[in-house]
């Protein structure tokens, strides 16, 4: 049902749904591997998660592998999908940060955080995330789904744990208390890099739909340089903001 629902709500471009659609994935999916494989729900609640999205947003791109840029309504809708798994897993990483024992080491929460400093190694890294997403998606052509769903899980338990460490007040919600950063210190900088993750996704899975078709013309291929570019460009932006 879960699919269907988030296809016809792509192609009616509504995107506020489409959030709620994406918490509900992972909603259900938490419930789902937390109750039959509860030792490895911290990675078998991204599977789940991501498996509703993968049919729908393949079948939105591949119906707009036809047309041209801009690309708006694909980028929305991965968005959507995205802000609202992140939204659940914050939720969930609040309430129940023992389930996440993965996303907490993948994020640096146990204290291995990324040294601000090392631009080059960010970059390095969130490159290596973004040439991935766009690697999988034109080989799969599952639009970068699972990656989509691994990122939100990541993100949203490493912005639930900054929580965790704040006072229990609205003021350090939004401004810390001195030694740990407010969540929304760290939007500006995961915003590029998450649209460049979303542009990494689409590109490869354009391709992969124009490739199916033959469609080898110089005009295809340029708009879909041209995503890619765009999206290697708000990698190094959010490299840039999150080192300085």
């Amino acid at each position: 049902m879960l699919p269907e629902l988030i296809l016809r709500e792509e192609q009616e471009e509504n995107y506020t749904l489409l959030a709620g659609l994406g918490f509900a994935s992972v909603l259900f999916a938490f419930a789902v591997s937390g109750f039959l494989f509860p030792s490895q729900a911290d990675l078998l609640v991204v599977i789940f998660a991501a498996i509703p999205l993968v049919y729908p947003l393949v079948s939105f791109f591949f119906d707009d592998e036809k047309s041209y840029a801009p690309h708006t309504p694909e980028a929305l809708n991965y968005f959507s999908l995205f802000f609202g798994q992140v939204l659940a897993f914050l939720i969930l990483g609040y309430f129940r940060p023992e389930f996440f024992a993965v996303q907490s080491q993948a994020a640096g929460i146990s204290g291995n955080a990324v040294d601000p400093g090392f631009f080059l190694g960010l970059l390095l890294n969130n490159m290596t995330v973004f040439v991935s997403i766009a690697f999988v998606s034109f080989i799969t052509g599952s639009a970068g789904a699972f990656i989509l769903s691994w990122n939100a899980s990541v993100l949203g338990v490493f912005l639930a744990s900054l929580l965790l460490r704040l006072p229990r007040n609205v003021s350090a919600y939004l401004l810390g208390d001195g030694k740990t950063a407010p969540p929304l210190a760290y939007v500006p900088h995961a915003t590029f890099e998450m649209s460049g993750f979303i542009l990494a996704g689409i590109s490869g899975t354009l391709m992969s739909a124009a490739f199916y078709r033959k469609h080898f013309d110089k005009k295809h291929w340029k708009d879909f340089g041209k995503l890619f570019v765009a999206g290697v460009l708000l990698i190094l932006i959010g490299a840039f903001l999150e080192a300085t």
